[in-house]
């Protein structure tokens, strides 16, 4: 039995939609990025736009599942696709500082991307790494401990830096 929220929009699988956004998060212009699946920008918005309001639509989350699949087997960065992302090639450690990081320094007026360039990440990186621990957490419940003790510690370190306290050593 099909899902009609899985149907292609203008001719544009899931997949393919997937795809693509998987190449941009990988620094894949937009532009080189939709000519693989044959359209124009403006056929890009529109079917980008129809697809992001399906997913936010879907409260099932079919296409939120279908999409995480599909972008995260297409998407590479610096540490390659999702599949070669490990516990040896990007420590649980790092995952949670990078996210603590961008939590932090966002607020900060930090744009999440640059923060990611600060752990020589990509996006796409990014979404591989967090793919792989989540999954991981789902399974070891040691981990959900462990990240809360990180994150604190993590916490502490970054909001230290905060643009207010960086001169907090300086009397007058």
């Amino acid at each position: 039995m099909s899902n009609p929220l899985l149907d292609p929009v203008e001719g544009i699988t899931l997949d393919q939609w997937a795809g693509v956004n998987a190449q941009l998060a990988s620094g894949t212009s937009t532009e080189d990025a939709i000519k693989g699946i044959g359209v124009d920008m403006p056929k890009w918005d529109r079917v980008n736009n129809e697809w992001l309001t399906r997913m936010r639509n879907d409260t099932s989350f079919v296409i939120s599942q279908k999409y995480a699949a599909a972008f995260n087997t297409t998407a590479t960065g610096n540490l390659g696709s999702g599949s070669q992302v490990s516990a040896d090639s990007y420590p649980f450690e790092k995952y949670i500082e990078v996210m603590v990081a961008q939590d932090v320094l966002g607020k900060q007026g930090r744009d999440a991307q640059d923060v990611l360039k600060d752990f020589g990440l990509t996006v796409a990186d990014y979404s591989n790494i967090s793919s792989y621990w989540s999954g991981k957490m789902m399974t070891d419940f040691s981990l959900a401990m462990k990240m809360s003790q990180l994150d604190a510690e993590y916490r502490k370190k970054y909001e230290s830096m905060a643009p207010g306290n960086a001169h907090s050593d300086i009397e007058f």
